[in-house]
């Protein structure tokens, strides 16, 4: 079973292969490498697999290939630091065209209200005096509506009479 000391070796095993551990540190692993087989064994895999490494023969790389890389490498980061700066601007951007497309579509609903809500003051005296005819024509309708059912209730009423009777 792994114990954290396991874990923390297995973590600075490759440092210690390299060497690149202070001498203090690399005892301690040597000490736990001894007492430890399962990290032992891990070392031995590392270390195995470092010598295959090292047996293959290096690949020809085109001139120019790390240069380019290396370019690519700063374009990325400086691309990054760019969207890193514009990230506020992009949140900013998105509240203030929210707030103006509900301004305008608040200017927009009331200038249609003001335009069909609200009946047209007339201007010349003919469309005065025709205005004020369609309001009289209007209550004409209106007084002929209410006859007839007067009209109808007296017919109601005195046949009711005339069958009761």
């Amino acid at each position: 079973m792994s114990s954290p000391v396991c874990h923390w070796v297995r973590s600075v095993l490759a440092a210690y292969l390299d060497g690149e551990l202070k001498p203090s540190t690399a005892n301690a692993v040597r000490r736990h490498l001894a007492q430890c087989a399962e990290c032992r064994k891990r070392a031995a895999e590392l270390e195995a697999a470092w010598n295959l490494l090292e047996q293959v023969e290096p690949m020809a790389v085109r001139p120019g290939f790390t240069e380019r890389m290396m370019a690519r490498v700063v374009e990325e980061k400086e691309l990054e630091a760019l969207e890193a700066r514009l990230r506020p601007n992009r949140i900013l951007r998105q509240v203030a065209t929210s707030v103006l497309g509900l301004a305008a579509g608040l200017l927009i609903g009331l200038a249609l209200y003001g335009w069909t809500g609200q009946p047209r003051e007339s201007n010349s005296p003919i469309e005065r005096e025709v205005s004020r005819h369609t309001t009289f024509l209007e209550d004409a309708d209106l007084l002929d509506e209410i006859a007839v059912i007067e009209a109808i209730d007296r017919l109601t009423v005195s046949r009711d009479r005339d069958s009761g009777a």
